[in-house]
């Protein structure tokens, strides 16, 4: 169950003592529903994936958290596409900006029930704060001087349990190419939040792969993207062979947590691997 009506709050009760979150990420939708990009039909990848995904034994979850770039080519009918997309699951569907999605047209066109551009969700034993790393104009992340403050104050006036989200990777993933667009200031953004002991995990998207590392005692992850991956450990440009996936994060009562990446079974038609770039 899921308060819609708390502006940039959103309150949701679990259906169970495990707070249930399926991560999906740079999706990539186009101006047109027949485009493509790497080759891919990006809108059909995603609808594979929306697709397959309720026949997943974690199905389904309290929150559908989108971890940004859900727009190649932001526009009002894309977003208004993407939205429709998710309408008939009838899930709260909380959204966050990447380098290549525009947030005024996302809030004027994405964000209506059941999507949501929420800083903050709360539940009786979680809370998971949302954080915009968009850097105008640029494929770098960054935090501003407002974002730091908020996160700073939700995490001195709040002691549950706390997962943070956002898009750019704050720590080099270990690709050259992918790595001159991380988080700007990760680290300051990494030493405030790890210096609160309720701080378990980080997600963050971006880097079209399945990530897993630690600062100190907190967990940073990656999810897949529902389209076309990136090689890691690659230190030019360079497409995976793995399938679109997605992440499924279970953040329990006592505040330990669990997590899992799963993947469709096979390569989106037409990926192209010789490209240079996109």
């Amino acid at each position: 169950m899921a308060d819609l009506t708390s502006g940039d709050s959103l309150a949701i009760t679990p259906n169970s003592g495990t707070f249930k979150i399926l991560q999906l990420t740079d999706c990539h939708l186009l101006e047109r529903p027949e485009d493509t990009l790497m080759g891919v039909n990006t809108e059909k990848s995603l609808l594979e994936v929306l697709d397959h995904i309720p026949r997943s034994s974690n199905w389904p979850p309290d929150l559908i958290l989108l971890t940004g770039d859900l727009a190649q080519a932001p526009s009002p009918s894309v977003y208004q596409r993407l939205r429709q997309l998710f309408l008939p699951f009838s899930i709260p569907c909380a959204c966050l900006p990447g380098n290549h999605d525009e947030p005024e047209l996302m809030q004027a066109h994405l964000c209506q029930e059941p999507m949501t551009c929420p800083r903050q969700i709360r539940t009786p034993h979680w809370q998971i704060l949302m954080l915009n790393s968009k850097k105008n104009d640029s494929p770098q992340g960054l935090l501003s001087e407002n974002e730091l403050a908020y996160l700073q104050a939700h995490l001195e006036n709040e002691t549950l349990p706390t997962s943070i989200a956002l898009h750019h990777p704050p720590v080099p993933v270990g690709s050259a190419w992918m790595d001159t667009m991380q988080l700007e200031n990760g680290e300051d953004f990494l030493q405030l939040a790890s210096g609160f002991p309720q701080v378990k995990c980080i997600l963050f998207g971006h880097v079209h792969q399945d990530f897993t590392g630690h600062y100190h005692s907190v967990t940073l992850m990656s999810s897949p993207s529902t389209c076309f991956q990136f090689k890691p450990h690659a230190p030019d440009f360079a497409i995976d062979a793995k399938p679109a996936g997605w992440r499924w994060l279970h953040l329990h009562s006592d505040g330990s947590f669990d997590t899992q990446v799963e993947r469709l079974q096979h390569l989106p038609p037409g990926l192209d691997f010789f490209q240079a770039g996109y």
